[in-house]
């Protein structure tokens, strides 16, 4: 009850949410999220685009409104600690489309979570995200790309319950403090 109630904050019970967790700078991706929207609602038209991240936004929100995309996509600000976590417990699918990533720490947060990841191939979440295995990959710096990844996490779902798993069983051998 706890988690329809948090989420009806932010989507429609039909709706699925994707989410985007990270700062509004061009590295982070945060545009090719947005262009591939339009792509992503065509097919998957109960999509809803929740962002959660600190930063100058006033960009973004403008692109948003520009594209028609205002009912789609939802600005939350800055989250963190227990009500990041909740966030990253509802998301169909949380995407990380960032151009530049040294680590991806992010993607590790959404894994241990339980949010199916899709993220680019740039940098550290190469190492993080294994392309159908622990999540989706996509082509770093391609709209187009990133449209296609996230609509094959939504539409499989037993697929990507089954990389989730993985990624969480993953979190415990390569990522744990020891190692």
């Amino acid at each position: 009850e706890e988690k329809v109630a948090f989420r009806a904050n932010f989507a429609m019970p039909h709706e699925k949410i994707v989410l985007y967790v990270g700062r509004f700078v061009r590295e982070k991706g945060i545009q090719l999220l947005l262009e591939s929207a339009s792509a992503i609602l065509a097919v998957e038209p109960d999509a809803k685009f929740v962002i959660v991240g600190g930063g100058n936004r006033a960009q973004f929100e403008r692109f948003v409104e520009w594209y028609g995309l205002k009912e789609k996509v939802l600005f939350t600000g800055f989250m963190s600690g227990q009500r990041l976590l909740q966030m990253y417990r509802i998301a169909n699918v949380a995407v990380f489309p960032s151009l530049y990533e040294p680590f991806g720490i992010v993607a590790l947060e959404a894994m241990a979570a339980g949010a199916p990841v899709v993220a680019s191939d740039a940098g550290g979440l190469r190492e993080v995200v294994r392309h159908g295995e622990t999540g989706i990959s996509h082509i770093n710096g391609d709209s187009g790309s990133v449209a296609w990844a996230v609509l094959e996490s939504l539409r499989d779902p037993v697929r990507t319950g089954e990389m989730v798993q993985a990624a969480k069983a993953r979190l415990y051998t390569d990522f744990c403090w020891d190692n």
